[in-house]
């Protein structure tokens, strides 16, 4: 860790802009996504999505670093001279909003809008975890460098590793200093951002991946921004409520979208990868349900995931690992906990 972070030190500022950089592409008239390439290789970032009104833009979300934020900024401005009028966090979780800072300094009169239990997560103990955030990922550069040496594993699997290795100091240096900025304008159930050529609706159709999701409508193009209720190609599940995220996504379902923008990941045209994570949280919750009275670890021994995994990651080692880090096990806690009648708290274990 230490010679990481004198890496992270002296690392070429280029070399922290190509961890962090960002790809455009159109998805509907006047909407736009901004993106990471490489979608399972960490620094995992969410999603912005880039909405263009008659008089200025509305971005959901923000960026998760500073050096992403100053990414979208530079994407936003290829994309048009309109000023960014409204930022919508869709949920409290940093890879989306910490880069909302480098964002406002170039339009400071942006207004942040979020859920009111998205603003309390991010001026409250949840988002402590950002003082840590740096070496978080550089105990993760250490773990992937020695993962990548070891013979033993499949060699698509150490490649992962090496390309998480090899992010490591940029990702060190582009997750120092950060700080959260909470929303200025909140909501409980909807928010309108008015506009003849692309109105914007922010809902809260409930619990899921977190106890503030926000999804964005655009009704006239038909295009639906989930947050992290929906990410792929492997979905995550930290803190999450399983019965009530099955509930809420079936609330997504129903509306009448062409284009679904997830979290993380490509934009879809239909149904069919939601509907599969629906089966997958119900296929937890199925297994899980009767085993509440056990310990966790036993719970955990006797549960058989090995379809729904695959259904998410095929015969890839490297999302095989992703799916046991990111969602199949918060999961099956988050399952339990809820079996017994225990409360998901955000930002604990």
């Amino acid at each position: 860790m230490i010679a990481l972070l004198l890496l992270a030190m002296t690392a070429d500022p280029s070399q922290m802009d190509r961890v962090f950089a960002r790809e455009t592409l159109q998805v509907a008239p006047r909407v736009h996504l901004i993106h990471k390439p490489a979608v399972t290789d960490p620094p995992f970032e969410g999603n912005v999505t880039v909405i263009e009104q008659r008089d200025g833009l509305v971005l959901v979300d923000a960026g998760g670093a500073p050096p992403s934020g100053r990414a979208v900024v530079a994407q936003v401005r290829k994309l048009s001279r309109k000023p960014v009028k409204w930022i919508v966090y869709t949920h409290y979780h940093g890879d989306h909003n910490l880069g909302a800072g480098e964002v406002l300094k170039a339009w400071p009169q942006a207004v942040v809008v979020s859920t009111a239990k998205t603003r309390e997560n991010m001026t409250g103990a949840p988002m402590a975890y950002v003082a840590g955030y740096a070496k978080s990922y550089g105990d993760m550069a250490d773990l992937a460098a020695t993962q990548a040496a070891d013979a033993k594993l499949p060699e698509a699997l150490r490649a992962g590793w090496r390309r998480t290795a090899a992010a490591g100091p940029g990702m060190i240096a582009g997750y120092s200093g950060m700080a959260a900025v909470p929303a200025s304008r909140t909501f409980t159930n909807r928010f309108y951002i008015a506009d003849a050529d692309a109105p914007v609706e922010v809902m809260f159709l409930g619990r899921g991946n977190t106890d503030g999701d926000a999804v964005v409508w655009l009704p006239k193009q038909k295009v639906l921004a989930s947050g992290d209720l929906v990410v792929a190609p492997i979905p995550y599940a930290a803190h999450t409520y399983p019965g009530e995220w099955i509930a809420t996504l079936k609330k997504l379902q129903a509306i009448d979208f062409q284009v679904l923008i997830p979290g993380h990941g490509a934009p879809q045209g239909d149904r069919a990868y939601v509907g599969k994570l629906i089966a997958a949280l119900e296929t937890v919750r199925g297994q899980v349900a009767p085993l509440k009275d056990l310990p966790l670890a036993e719970v955990r021994k006797r549960v058989n995931l090995t379809s729904v995994k695959a259904g998410f990651t095929g015969d890839d080692p490297w999302l095989g690992f992703l799916i046991d880090a990111v969602f199949t096990g918060d999961l099956i806690s988050n399952a339990w906990r809820e079996a017994r009648g225990e409360h998901v708290v955000q930002g604990k274990s």
